[in-house]
């Protein structure tokens, strides 16, 4: 990135909330994004900045709209308010199982589901916030938002119309249900499970999908979707072994969140992917694990380079990328060169390159 008067890079220690990020900020040790350019910072962010990925310094804009900071931070509290409502909704993990799905939950549900889709519709932007809902202690609660969120990021990806879209929402919401019926001991068990403990958990989509039936009030697309969130396109999932276009579609669109964010996420037993190696995995298991059209919709919403991305490659040269393909892990990128004429390469249609990759993220260096 090319440093100019608009601004600055300062210490971790002396960030404040509203204050804008003028790159992307990049966990130490890793390609992984933890915040985007032009995100609003918050007391949360800053602490998880400092305190959980050890970053030293970030660049700040130094001058930004107060509109855009108003806007920002709304966006915030609507995060959090429907992160505090789904704590009441399921409880923590830590507490004793659930036995009801009450209609109170319902409409706490329904009323998060038309926060979401008007914060997503409004503004991408607030995708950001998953990252700040990632923690070490993550509840299934959170990882529910999280999918929900990019369940509709995807839907609007395949032109979803907005009936659907809260359908979609809401199962997502409640995809993991059924989780919180299960013994605590093997929800939050850090090692690996027993078969009678993975059969055990293997129950949850029916026990969400009879929470559900019981407390009514949910279509029957909601409640197929919240059952079959982990069926697979080949047949090998469960618990219905279903297959292709048995499988509702919102089920399939919330596989594709459900996987991705769990290989992202930070595990007691494991370190979070990055998100590279979680797309490549993603696009491998096309028309076998995932719908294929639905992949590619989400791959075209989370591309892992975006444009103007500096990167090093698997031959040890630099290069910015100009565009993305269909395969959004081999753009068209261009290599650097001081007098600027460099090469330009399409990784994915040019076969001359076969054997040329993108090895990982310049930090801190973007391209306008």
């Amino acid at each position: 990135m090319q440093a100019d008067a608009s601004m600055m890079k300062i210490k971790v220690e002396e960030l404040e909330s509203g204050m804008v990020t003028a790159d992307n900020v990049i966990e130490p040790g890793t390609d992984r994004i933890l915040l985007l350019k032009d995100t609003v910072l918050d007391s949360v962010m800053i602490f998880n900045l400092k305190e959980r990925y050890n970053v030293n310094d970030v660049w700040i804009k130094t001058a930004f709209s107060a509109s855009t900071v108003a806007e920002e931070m709304r966006a915030e509290i609507n995060i959090h308010q429907s992160l505090n409502t789904l704590k009441s909704v399921f409880g923590s993990d830590d507490e004793k199982p659930i036995t009801e799905f009450t209609k109170e939950a319902s409409e706490q549900i329904t009323n998060v589901t038309n926060e979401l889709i008007t914060s997503l519709y409004a503004d991408d932007n607030i995708l950001l916030k998953m990252h700040q809902l990632q923690s070490y202690d993550d509840y299934t609660y959170k990882h529910c938002l999280r999918v929900a969120m990019m369940s509709v990021t995807i839907g609007k990806s395949l032109g979803l119309p907005r009936n659907r879209m809260h359908d979609l929402c809401e199962a997502a919401l409640l995809h993991d249900l059924g989780k919180r019926t299960i013994d605590v001991g093997i929800i939050r068990k850090p090692g690996r499970l027993t078969d009678d403990e993975f059969a055990a958990i293997k129950k949850h989509p029916q026990n969400g999908y009879l929470l559900l039936r019981k407390n009514g009030g949910y279509t029957e697309e909601v409640m197929n979707a919240v059952l079959m969130h982990h069926e697979k396109f080949d047949g090998s999932g469960y618990p219905l072994k279903l297959k292709g276009e048995q499988i509702t579609y919102l089920a399939r669109i919330i596989t594709v969140a459900d996987v991705y964010d769990a290989l992202t996420s930070n595990r007691p037993y494991r370190q979070p992917w990055s998100v590279a190696e979680a797309e490549e995995f993603m696009m491998g298991g096309a028309n076998t694990h995932f719908d294929y059209d639905i992949i590619t919709a989400f791959l075209a919403a989370f591309a892992p380079y975006p444009v103007g991305e500096k990167v090093m490659l698997s031959d040890g040269r630099k290069a910015v990328v100009v565009s993305n393909n269909t395969n959004v892990l081999r753009p068209v990128i261009k290599i650097e060169s001081e007098n600027g004429d460099g090469e330009t390469i399409d990784l994915y249609n040019n076969f001359k390159y076969l054997t040329l990759s993108i090895k990982s993220v310049i930090k801190g260096e973007t391209i306008e």
